[in-house]
């Protein structure tokens, strides 16, 4: 019970998202959010202010980053990107750009990769984000003939490549056998405050600076 009513509080104090930014109208169409863009005969908006639109050849793209991503931003800041090319666009992180195509990850701390001409994108699942956060190994990825395979710790034979899906996974080969084993993840990650949508943005160092420059002034 007393765990219950905490939970209550947490969550009756946590400041209510940012308001959407805007509203626009085109040709009976209505949307309502965050980087709102309207071309010609379309609009969209991202769903949360963390998320990011753009417009290419009068089309309107939107992207909102996933809640681990969100509460566990990379040193580098949480920057999702929209990029087209010809009438290819896609929207999110890490993108690529290859074969007259374009594809992103999800994740900051997915990687995309060009195998025989088509554009593959991996990334760590959330239970994965949570734990490591920032400091989530960047995956790898190997190519066996025509296959390939993205993640950690990657074997391969002559026709296939296997990957274990976390860092702590272990892929073995043995008689041309591939093997791979990932360890659960016994890490519980319960978030109730968003963070600043302005804070997330900004590279590591930064947030570092405003956290001392706040706890200067709050010692005062």
């Amino acid at each position: 019970m007393l765990l219950a009513l905490l939970g209550l509080t947490l969550l009756a104090s946590t400041p209510p998202a940012p308001p959407p930014t805007s509203c626009l109208f085109v040709n009976g169409k209505t949307a309502c959010g965050y980087a709102c863009q309207r071309s010609v005969d379309d609009v969209r908006c991202a769903s949360t202010p963390y998320g990011t639109c753009a417009m290419f050849q009068n089309k309107v793209y939107c992207f909102d980053p996933s809640l681990a991503a969100i509460h566990h931003p990379p040193d580098t800041g949480l920057r999702p990107e929209c990029k087209a090319i010809g009438d290819e666009a896609a929207c999110g992180f890490n993108c690529l750009v290859a074969q007259g195509k374009v594809a992103c990850a999800q994740t900051p701390y997915g990687v995309c990769r060009e195998h025989f001409g088509e554009l593959k994108c991996w990334d760590p699942s959330e239970a994965i984000v949570h734990e490591f956060g920032a400091e989530t190994p960047k995956p790898g990825y190997l190519t066996a003939s025509t296959a390939i395979a993205f993640g950690y710790d990657c074997k391969a034979n002559r026709a296939e490549v296997q990957c274990a899906a976390t860092p702590r996974g272990r892929c073995d080969k043995n008689d041309f056998r591939i093997q791979c084993f990932d360890p659960p993840s016994l890490t519980h990650c319960a978030h109730v405050q968003p963070p600043d949508p302005a804070e997330v943005r900004k590279p590591k160092h930064l947030r570092k600076e405003a956290q001392k420059a706040e706890s200067e002034s709050a010692a005062r």
